[in-house]
């Protein structure tokens, strides 16, 4: 297929005609059509993180009003929109649902390998998510506990080889969520608070120079 310029259509611009001759109109479509995706996928998840959280299958059905409560929740709208929050939701969800599967897989006695694989995903998952809105830092206060819980054993000298591992295992995927919190307020600060930088943004000289905090109050 060919375009009124000349020029050859690529199959998106087949499917969505105009978008060849307007970028933004195309990055648009393609935004809303991710975001989309990105709701459905979260809305299945939801489902499945529930009906392991429940157990039982006379709870399915708490899974399904659930699962149809979300997608129709007004705040629905800003999942269908091209923006990051249904990314965030995904990948926040997930997180969740590997977080809950290293839980079963620990109390099923399955091997140790697939349970730190499940806690280690899950932590790298809400790093993803973290990367893309700030609070999914409060996502890993479920890794906190956890770490919290194996502390306690020590302290108590209660602590075997599998508590260790365990330990070490949590500590390093709730770092991973840190990570994904600290990075871009380091690439942030390097970028417009340097030694170099002489147009020095105002809260770079604050006592805890976030640029999270500052965009929320400065543009919200």
């Amino acid at each position: 297929m060919i375009s009124p310029t000349g020029a050859p259509l690529d199959s998106f611009s087949a499917v969505f005609p105009g978008t060849a001759e307007s970028p933004l109109q195309c990055y648009i479509v393609a935004g809303i059509i991710l975001s989309n995706v990105c709701h459905l996928l979260s809305v299945l998840v939801l489902y499945r993180l529930l009906i392991l959280v429940l157990g039982t299958r006379q709870q399915r059905h708490v899974a399904f009003v659930a699962s149809v409560l979300h997608i129709l929740t007004p705040a629905s709208l800003f999942m269908s929109a091209p923006y990051a929050e249904a990314l965030f939701s995904l990948l926040n969800m997930t997180g969740m649902l590997c977080y809950v599967h290293s839980k079963r897989t620990a109390q099923c006695g399955y091997t140790t390998v697939q349970e730190d694989v499940y806690k280690l995903s899950s932590g790298a998952l809400f790093a993803s998510a973290t990367l893309i809105r700030s609070n999914g830092l409060l996502s890993g206060l479920i890794l906190l506990c956890d770490a919290i819980g194996y502390l306690s054993c020590i302290f108590s000298w209660r602590l075997d080889y599998s508590d260790v591992r365990r330990l070490l295992v949590t500590s390093l995927a709730g770092l991973f969520v840190a990570c994904g919190f600290a990075g871009p307020q380091y690439v942030a600060y390097q970028q417009f608070c340097g030694a170099s930088n002489l147009d020095r943004r105002l809260w770079c000289d604050r006592n805890i120079p976030s640029i999270y905090s500052w965009v929320q109050s400065h543009y919200w």
